[in-house]
C-alpha cells in the first residue's frame, strides 16, 4: 500500500474515503449548511454573553446570583454545546472553498471531533433539561447545589470521553468524509452505534418518557386535588408548553439525521442531498434553541430569580418593597401567608405582629355566669434579608 506525507495511506484520498470533485447540489447544500451554522453561531454566541454577563453582574438585576439557578445554567451548557456544534458545521465554508472534502488532515479531524462532542453533549444536556424540569414540577425542589454541579461536570466527562474514544479506539486517522462532512469514517459502523447513535436514540426516547411522566403529574394535578406549591394554574399551563416545546423541537432536529445513519448500517443508503437536507436541519439547533430560551425563559428559567419589572411586587402589609431588587419572587404557602397578613421585611427590617384570637366555648359560658369567652393572644415574627 502507497503511503503519502505523514504515513498516510493513499487510499484515504480516493474516492468513496474523499470527495474528489464536487457537483452543484453538493456545493450548495454545504454553503446552506455553512450560512445556517453562522447564523446558529451568532445567536448562540450572544446568548452565552449575555448570560455570562447577568452572571458577573446579577447584583444589578436579581437578587439572587444566577449562576445558582440551575434551571439557567443547563440551558447555558446546552447552548455551549450547540455553539461547538456549529464550529464543526462551520468548517463546511473550508470544504465549499476547496469545492472537495479531503481526509484526513487536521480540518477534517477538527470538524469531526467537535460535531462529534456538540452533538453527544447538546443530546445529554436535552434529557438533563426534561429531567431537571420534571423533578421541579413533580417535587417543587431542585438538587443541593454541589449536586448538581457533580452532574453538570458528569455530563460533559461523558461527553468528552465519548468523543475521545473515537480516535483512541478507530486511530488517528478514524474521522474522514462520512458523506457531506468529516466524522467517523463510515467502514466502522460499530463505533459509530457504541459512540453516537445509540445514545442519541437513548436521548430522544428517554426525554419522550420524561415528558410522557411530567405530563401524565400536570394532567392529574388539574383534574384533581392534588396541590403544587408555589405553581399557579397558569404557571402550569406554561410549564407544559414549553416543555412540549422542548420535546418537539429536538426530535424534528435531531431525528432525520440519526434515522439516516441507522438506514446506512442497514445497507439503505440514502443520497447526499437527503444528508444535506438532515444536516442544514440540525445546524439550526443553535439559534433555534436560542429563540426557545428566549420564549420560555420566565415559565421555566426565571422561577427562582428575583427579576424586577416583570411581576407584581409582593405586598407587605403598609407598604411595597421598593428599589430596583424588588422583582417577582417564587414563594411557598408560608411565604405568601404571612405576606397577605402583613407580615414581611424592607431590606435587613423585622417585622412583627401580635394577633389575638378569642374561642368562645357554649359549655363554659352557660356554666359560669359573667365569664367571658377565652382570650388567646399569638405573637409572629418574620425576618427577611435582602442579598
Amino acid at each position: 500500500m502507497a503511503t503519502l506525507i505523514d504515513g498516510v495511506p493513499s487510499e484515504y484520498y480516493e474516492p468513496p474515503n474523499s470527495l474528489l470533485s464536487m457537483d452543484k447540489h453538493t456545493y450548495n447544500g454545504l454553503l446552506a449548511i455553512g450560512t445556517l451554522a453562522t447564523i446558529s453561531l451568532i445567536f448562540t454566541s450572544a446568548l452565552l454573553s449575555f448570560i455570562t454577563w447577568r452572571m458577573i453582574n446579577w447584583k444589578s438585576h436579581y437578587t439572587s446570583a444566577v449562576g445558582r439557578n440551575q434551571s439557567v445554567v443547563l440551558i447555558y451548557q446546552l447552548i455551549l454545546a450547540d455553539f461547538i456544534q456549529s464550529l464543526g458545521f462551520l468548517i463546511s465554508f473550508h470544504w465549499v472553498a476547496e469545492q472537495k472534502i479531503i481526509g484526513p488532515n487536521g480540518t477534517c479531524f477538527t470538524q469531526g471531533w467537535m460535531i462529534q462532542l456538540g452533538d453527544v453533549a447538546s443530546a445529554f444536556f436535552v434529557l438533563a433539561i426534561a429531567i431537571h424540569t420534571t423533578y421541579q414540577v413533580m417535587l417543587s425542589r431542585s438538587l443541593s447545589y454541589r449536586a448538581f454541579l457533580a452532574c453538570l461536570l458528569g455530563v460533559w466527562v461523558l461527553a468528552i470521553v465519548l468523543t475521545s474514544l473515537a480516535p483512541i479506539i478507530g486511530g488517528r486517522w478514524v474521522f474522514q468524509r462520512a458523506g457531506v462532512w468529516c466524522w467517523i469514517r463510515s467502514d466502522m459502523e460499530g463505533l459509530r452505534l457504541s459512540l453516537h447513535y445509540i445514545w442519541i436514540f437513548i436521548v430522544e426516547f428517554g426525554s419522550i418518557l420524561v415528558y410522557a411522566t411530567g405530563f401524565y403529574y400536570l394532567f392529574r394535578a388539574k383534574h384533581s386535588d392534588v396541590v403544587i406549591p408555589g405553581r399557579s394554574v397558569e404557571g402550569l399551563r406554561k410549564a407544559r408548553t414549553a416543555m412540549l416545546a422542548y420535546a418537539i423541537v429536538y426530535t424534528i432536529m435531531s431525528l432525520p439525521l440519526a434515522a439516516g445513519r441507522m438506514a446506512s448500517m442497514s445497507n439503505n443508503e440514502l443520497s447526499d442531498e437527503y444528508y444535506l437536507f438532515a444536516g442544514a436541519l440540525f445546524t439550526c439547533s443553535g439559534w433555534v434553541d436560542t429563540v426557545l430560551y428566549t420564549i420560555t425563559r420566565r415559565a421555566l428559567l426565571f422561577d427562582e430569580l428575583n427579576v424586577y419589572g416583570h411581576r407584581p411586587r409582593p405586598n407587605i402589609g403598609n407598604g411595597h418593597l421598593h428599589g430596583k431588587d424588588a422583582g417577582f419572587q417564587r414563594q411557598s404557602s408560608t411565604d405568601s401567608i404571612l405576606a397577605s397578613n402583613g407580615f414581611g421585611s424592607i431590606g435587613g427590617i423585622k417585622m412583627e405582629r401580635t394577633v389575638k384570637v378569642e374561642l368562645d366555648d357554649l359549655e363554659s359560658t352557660s356554666g359560669s355566669a359573667g365569664r367571658g369567652p377565652g382570650e388567646y393572644y399569638a405573637t409572629a415574627t418574620a425576618e427577611a434579608y435582602k442579598a
